[in-house]
């Protein structure tokens, strides 16, 4: 699918404040479009630390949170930590049973079971709550729709503690506290956090309640970096800052499970960053979540053992295959689906339903032909009447809006702008399509149907050099928010003829004036062709990297879309 280039520009001037800073200019250009203005803002964005997080007592009923916590703590009462199944909430629900368990809690944690109970807080879990007789529930990265389930709780005697991340409902449930960066203020001032991220700030209060030394909780900032990169949350503000300080610790983890994870995933010899959490971590704790139960993947964050983190990590990868292999199989199904089923000349959106899908896998291949077709995308699997349904959208359609003026076909659904979940049943699936369809489109336009692909900068060939390769990494970590900045080049040739590697991939060797370099463009095997039939010159949107092979490291373009000139 062919996309449109998108440019950014900002006045810019080399003499300005950034000069000082001894960088390559094409760096303060992409600087700039991400609103870092000045001197000051620059060096802080640059060189993040801890000491600028915002105070955690600025979030709403951050008082009333640590004050149940703390009376729970001189009163030896139990507390039950309540998660969720992917990684955002399984990180979460270790740090907080981590934390507490330190500060000398009876704590104990649960996750709920995906295929059972679904997402969220659910009945099972405060009935099981009652079974261990504790008197305080803590949710983590979930909870702000369960209303019913909080009234449970209070028809219990528990008392309910909220911590989350996500839009509150119509109605607010009944709890003793909610601790969420987006119900009761106008703006947090440090950002889109993660559930683990409210977790973290939910510690450092407690710590500076308590009067103790905040930097013990600098050894789980490894949990915190991956639950933000796994939740795909912006990488700016305070998230910027756990994940930089995360991402550190996760190198030098002391945490048995977590090394356990690495060594399976095959990373203990690289750098870890946002994409290898992303790629390599999160996968194998999601995968047991969406086929069985994630109390695994919590259990081999929390071990002090490293014979049982061995064998709990193995298990994960084991699961993490399977998943893959279903993964492929589903995909399949869909997209021989879509070719017979869907009208993509006139629906703006896909919707698509099987009684033979494995429910824990629909969002990733939603997300796959949201990506593919460019359209909102939602698919259901059917059990008998009940449905439970995952969706994924594109850049400019908010999902849960959407689906909101489809509730009245709707069990329940939540979630975000980019990625919902729902309920239905069989016989309101044919009126719920219609009108998801009708709302497409209302609300999307033919021109928002085709992909952008933004450009930060344009160089020539000869602007490019390892100097500018190594200061591209101090922007990092990279995520929403800032992502990795993506360059264009115009009027390139080829300086041999185009080849295909590994599984569809594009090797080239680009050259301009006097200036030659490697690119590689992952899946863009079809381009080989008509770059070597090509009379004229053609235009690369690409990253730049460094690619080490046998021990040597060369400046790589990593090929992001390209067009032929002309």
């Amino acid at each position: 699918m062919r996309s449109i280039w998108e440019i950014k520009s900002r006045e810019w001037s080399e003499t300005t404040w950034f000069k000082g800073l001894g960088l390559p200019g094409v760096l303060g250009k992409v600087m700039s479009q991400r609103g870092i203005t000045n001197q000051e803002e620059a060096k802080n964005f640059l060189c993040p630390s801890l000491a600028n997080l915002v105070d955690p007592f600025v979030m709403p009923q951050m008082e009333k949170c640590v004050e149940r916590i703390v009376q729970a703590l001189e009163s030896r009462e139990k507390i039950m930590v309540f998660g969720d199944y992917d990684v955002d909430g399984i990180s979460a629900a270790s740090l907080l049973y981590l934390v507490l368990n330190r500060l000398g809690a009876e704590v104990s944690y649960y996750l709920p079971q995906r295929l059972t109970e679904g997402y969220g807080l659910s009945i099972e879990g405060m009935e099981e709550a009652r079974r261990r007789q504790a008197g305080l529930v803590i949710s983590v990265d979930c909870g702000m729709t369960a209303c019913e389930e909080a009234n449970y709780a209070l028809s219990l005697g528990i008392d309910l503690i909220i911590s989350d991340h996500h839009l509150a409902g119509e109605r607010i449930p009944q709890a003793r506290a909610i601790v969420n960066p987006k119900f009761e203020m106008e703006e947090y001032p440090g950002g889109e956090l993660a559930g683990v991220g409210v977790v973290f700030k939910i510690a450092q209060a407690l710590y500076r309640r308590l009067s103790l030394d905040e930097s013990e909780l600098e050894e789980h900032l490894d949990l915190v970096a991956l639950g933000t990169a796994a939740d795909v949350v912006p990488v700016t503000k305070e998230n910027r800052i756990l994940c930089k300080f995360g991402l550190e610790q996760i190198a030098k983890s002391n945490k048995p499970g977590l090394k356990a994870l690495i060594i399976k995933a095959g990373l203990q010899a690289k750098q870890i960053g946002t994409s290898q959490v992303v790629f390599g971590l999160a996968p194998r704790l999601n995968a047991v979540g969406r086929l069985g139960d994630a109390i695994h993947s919590i259990r081999l964050l929390v071990t002090k053992d490293e014979s049982e983190a061995y064998q709990i990590a193995q298990f994960l990868d084991t699961e993490n295959q399977r998943r893959r292999s279903l993964d492929e199989r589903t995909q399949k199904e869909a997209l021989d689906m879509v070719t017979a089923s869907v009208n993509l000349e006139k629906e703006k959106a896909i919707v698509m339903a099987s009684n033979d899908w494995h429910q824990g896998i629909l969002g990733i291949v939603a997300a796959r032909l949201a990506e593919s077709f460019y359209r909102p995308t939602i698919l259901v699997t059917f059990d008998q009447e009940e449905g439970k349904g995952s969706g994924r959208s594109i850049p400019g359609f908010d999902l849960f809006a959407a689906l909101r003026e489809c509730r009245d076909q709707l069990v329940s659904f939540g979630g975000h702008r980019q990625a919902a979940g729902m309920n239905i049943t069989r016989d309101r699936f044919d009126d719920f399509k219609q009108r998801f369809l009708a709302v497409s489109e209302e609300r999307l336009s033919a021109n928002d149907l085709i992909p952008r692909q933004h450009i930060d900068a344009e160089l020539s060939l000869s602007e490019i050099d390892e100097k500018l390769v190594e200061s591209i990494e101090l922007l990092a970590p990279f995520g929403p928010g800032n992502m990795r900045p993506v360059f264009a080049t115009n009027k390139l040739s080829r300086a041999d003829f185009p080849g295909i590697v590994g599984n569809n991939h594009l090797k080239l060797r680009v050259t301009q004036e006097k200036a030659e370099y490697d690119a590689i463009g992952f899946s863009l095997g079809e381009w080989a062709r008509p770059i070597a039939t090509h009379r004229g010159t053609f235009d690369l949107a690409y990253i730049l990297e460094n690619n080490v092979w046998n021990g040597q490291s060369r400046i790589q373009l990593r090929i992001k879309d390209l067009r032929l000139s002309n």
